[in-house]
């Protein structure tokens, strides 16, 4: 009996995480895909990992894609937080991903390569990011 119940202990945080990771797979695939321009300033975090940090380039998005939405750009935009605003990648395709995003500063305007991250967003929840595209392909394949 006190085996069993130590098991059941022991069984509860990892059921707990197995709700909590079900219900963020829910809100990603439930939400409405929104694509936007970015342009970065700093790929890693050292107490983060490597994240590819950016910011939306709100000028090159095409703000064509929030009509007929049951949201705005301004409540996508509201429900951005700090997190929103980088994308894991791992430590090998880093530094090339840097490479890529540092140039968006520094070369001309038709050399320059379009990377766009593809958020899904529900009215009322933080977007999360799900792609993260380098001429519309993902930056795996680019890599």
């Amino acid at each position: 009996m006190k085996n069993k119940l130590l098991l059941f202990i022991l069984l509860i945080p990892v059921i707990c995480l197995f709700v909590w990771n079900c219900f963020l797979w829910y809100d990603k695939d439930s939400g409405t895909e929104i694509m936007v321009r970015i342009s970065g300033y700093d790929p890693r975090d050292l107490l983060s990992g490597h994240y590819i940090r950016y910011r939306i380039d709100w000028d090159k998005t095409d703000l064509k894609q929030f009509e007929e939405k049951p949201f705005t750009k301004d409540d996508f935009v509201d429900s951005l937080n700090k997190t929103s605003y980088r994308f894991y990648v791992s430590e090998h395709h880093a530094k090339y991903l840097e490479k890529i995003l540092m140039e968006s500063w520094n070369t001309k305007e038709e050399d320059k390569k379009k990377v766009e991250v593809v958020y899904s967003y529900k009215k009322g929840k933080h977007p999360i990011a799900e792609k993260l595209l380098v001429n519309g392909q993902p930056y795996q394949k680019i890599i």
